[in-house]
Order: C-alpha cells, then sequence, then structure tokens
C-alpha cells in the first residue's frame, strides 16, 4: 500500500498547476501532501476517503497497482486559457460528456442517417455516419456524397464531416464543423429524440444549418438516423449512399416514412 498509493496520487495530482493548489482544492497542508507523495507518510482513513471523494473514487480505487489504477481514473479534459465566464461554460460541457457517457454508450455504432436536400426537397440525401467514444467524449464521423448513388463510389468525392455528442434531458444533441477555415465552413446542428423501445432501430429529429451559397440561408430539415447491423463499418453501407428521388425504392420505406412525419423544410 505504501508503494502504489503516492505513485496513484502523483498521477491524481499532476493535473494540478501546483503541489500547493492541489493542497488546496484537496483541503489538505501543503506539507502534508508532499509527504503522501513522496511516500513519507500515509494518510488517516478518513483522510484518504475525501481524497477518493473529490477525485469520484473508491478509497481502495488509490490503493490498486498502478496499472489498474490508471485504466480505472481518468483524468478530467481542460481547456486553459478563456475567459472565466466561458471556461465555466466548457467545464460545464466537459462535466456532462464525463456523466452521460454511459448513456451515449448504447448508441454508438454504424447508422444510415437520410434527409431531403435544402435545394430540392425531392432528393434524399443518405450519409454514413459512426457515432463511437474516446475516452470520456462521444464523437461523430459523417461520410456523405453529393452526387448521385450510381456513380461509381471510387469516382465520387466524398464529403468528411465530423462532430461531438452530448446528452441533456432524454435528447442527444450533435455539433459537427466542416471545413473549417475555408470560405464553404458549415456549422450543423443536429437534435435527436432516442426511440422508446430500444428494439426500435430508428433516432429522429432536427437538423439546422446553413448552405454553402452566397447568401447562405440558415434552415432546417427532418433527419433520421437508421442503426445497421454490427459495429464495423460496411463497404456496401457506404456505397449505397448518396443522393436519391424521394419514390426511389432503394430509401427505406420505414426512414421515408418518419421524414414524411417531421417538420416541414423551412
Amino acid at each position: 500500500m505504501h508503494k502504489v498509493f503516492p505513485t496513484n496520487l502523483r498521477r491524481l495530482v499532476h493535473h494540478y498547476p501546483s503541489t500547493s493548489r492541489a493542497a488546496e482544492a484537496l483541503g489538505i497542508n501543503r506539507q502534508q501532501l508532499s509527504k503522501y507523495l513522496s511516500g513519507l507518510s500515509m494518510p488517516s482513513l478518513a483522510t484518504l476517503r475525501n481524497i477518493a471523494a473529490h477525485f469520484e473514487l473508491e478509497p481502495d480505487d488509490l490503493l490498486l497497482p498502478a496499472e489498474r489504477f490508471a485504466a480505472r481514473w481518468r483524468p478530467p479534459m481542460r481547456i486553459k486559457g478563456l475567459p472565466t465566464q466561458m471556461q465555466q461554460v466548457i467545464t460545464a460541457l466537459l462535466q456532462n460528456t464525463v456523466q452521460t457517457r454511459s448513456i451515449l454508450a448504447r448508441f454508438c455504432g454504424c447508422y444510415h442517417v437520410c434527409t431531403p436536400l435544402r435545394s430540392n426537397p425531392d432528393r434524399i440525401g443518405r450519409a454514413y455516419t459512426v457515432i463511437s467514444q474516446e475516452g470520456d467524449l462521444t464523437l461523430i464521423k459523417t461520410i456523405m456524397y453529393a452526387t448521385s448513388q450510381g456513380a461509381l463510389v471510387r469516382s465520387r468525392h466524398p464529403i468528411k464531416v465530423n462532430g461531438i455528442a452530448q446528452w441533456l434531458w432524454e435528447r442527444i444533441y450533435i455539433t459537427d464543423v466542416q471545413n473549417v477555415g475555408h470560405p464553404n465552413a458549415r456549422l450543423q446542428s443536429i437534435a435527436l429524440y432516442p426511440p422508446a423501445l430500444p428494439s426500435t432501430p430508428f433516432l429522429t429529429g432536427m437538423l439546422m444549418t446553413s448552405n454553402n451559397a452566397l447568401t447562405r440561408p440558415i434552415y432546417s430539415m427532418p433527419i433520421v438516423f437508421k442503426r445497421l447491423p454490427g459495429r464495423i463499418p460496411q463497404k456496401a453501407d457506404l456505397a449505397a449512399c448518396g443522393v436519391f428521388s424521394r419514390d426511389d425504392p432503394r430509401l427505406d420505406p420505414e426512414m421515408m416514412a418518419l421524414l414524411d412525419a417531421g417538420a416541414s423544410p423551412r
């Protein structure tokens, strides 16, 4: 215990700018904390419990072998150099990703995503989206094609969009960005309702964005996610993406019914 505790405690304290700041946060005298870190002293059971609670751990976690402790505790994500108010906003969002990670984990997988086109609502775009997790973040990666599905995949230029998901009050909120720093940059916001029954493969909601035209009108469209079998991307599922006529038989009838039941484009 005397060997592993200082190592684990140093891993925790390392994420503070100084030992003094860590001691202040933990409510421990700085000299006493230094003794804990060096292994010259061990905390009382009450102090051990307080340290563990501060880092949202159990006391026994602090006594795990270093390798197991590293897998048990993930350091908090921090963004430095922001104004205080903005730092509070970012911190709240990051804390929410940690607290709701297990909820979003059940939505991880591969999806076909359909939405009407702003330029022509009688045309439907079908994209391929993967929801995955890395650390405490729930990540979104989407690949879409602006050309007809009938074209050869290798002759079509894929559009790749990356984003992040949040879980707030029984809804999934996705924010993704495209071509940041370029004239045709775009920010998309998607709000999704999970299915009432876990066995239902659809997530439905609304997308809000602007197109890349010079006037850049803001618009919203209904959007539907359909979960695909397995969690490994399949070439056939990607090849099935593109632009379709609304009456194309290759489109999923259930997805189309859900789109038609959504809000009208505006």
